[in-house]
């Protein structure tokens, strides 16, 4: 964790950087403490969870370079973990809109869906107009990424 002298100012348009910074600062505790114990208890296979893991490292990075203020730019564009992303399918055109959120706080009927999610974890770092593909269990499928708000 960065000590506050050490956290720049977040240079983007989120409607309150205050929680944002607070909410990324709280990931970051949370990952540093739980990564390992998460990814074992959920992927017993170790290819899955090398792939989540680098996913988290990637994650990670990201949350270092906002506290830090290195990262300034279109961060309200990139999907995070709080993030509320809507997408629409590329061959139905139907769109959806889905909060990406840790494992713990699944909630279907809210359309919360965990980062670790075949979609979640596509959609995770992508950014507002991205296409991503995702694969299910009843097939792959394309998604474009409409919009995105953070909280």
């Amino acid at each position: 964790m960065y000590p506050p002298e050490k956290r720049g100012n977040l240079c983007m348009s989120h409607s309150d950087n205050a929680k944002f910074q607070e909410e990324l600062i709280a990931q970051e505790n949370y990952f540093e403490q739980e990564t390992s114990e998460l990814l074992r208890k959920l992927y017993p296979d170790t290819g899955k969870r090398d792939e989540l893991q680098k996913l988290l490292d990637r994650y990670m990075d990201h949350i270092r370079l906002v506290l830090e203020g290195s990262l300034q730019g279109e961060t309200d564009t990139l999907v995070w973990i709080g993030s509320d992303v809507t997408v629409v399918d590329e061959i139905e055109g139907f769109e959806e809109t889905y909060k990406i959120v840790l494992p713990q706080r699944i909630d279907a009927d809210l359309g919360h869906i965990s980062f670790m999610s075949p979609l979640g974890s596509k959609l995770l770092l992508a950014r507002q107009g991205d296409r991503v593909e995702v694969d299910s269990p009843s097939g792959s499928y394309g998604m474009i990424i409409s919009k995105v708000m953070f909280g």
